[in-house]
């Protein structure tokens, strides 16, 4: 069965930017496809959402407004939210709160597959 779309789930921060690099890489050119895709950033993922001047961060909030601009969701885990500090906002973006485990279980219900950074 082929897959209905993807959630790209980013756990890395700023220690493992390329992954957090990577994955983005990967959504933005399949949501520039027309494919289903989604974002979920978690756990030290949400610090993308933090001000800084490093190229990497520049580069990595460029993509995930891009992905967001081309129409596929960006949703933000709440609890991680939390345990920051941080707000849902990156610069004129404003994301979903969601519960990872539950965002989770609901795209693998719809048959989505699931990539973890």
């Amino acid at each position: 069965m082929a897959s209905k779309g993807i959630l790209y789930l980013i756990i890395s921060g700023t220690k493992d930017y390329r992954r957090a690099t990577e994955a983005l890489r990967l959504a933005e050119y399949q949501a520039g496809d027309g494919r289903n895709v989604a974002l979920m950033l978690q756990g030290e993922g949400v610090e993308w959402l933090e001000k800084g001047d490093e190229d990497f961060r520049k580069e990595i909030q460029t993509s995930i407004g891009v992905v967001h601009e081309l129409g596929s969701p960006v949703f933000l885990c709440g609890a991680s939210l939390n345990e920051r500090g941080l707000t849902p906002i990156m610069g004129e973006y404003k994301f979903t709160t969601s519960s990872a485990p539950k965002r989770i279980n609901q795209v693998i219900e719809k048959g989505w597959q699931l990539a973890v950074f």
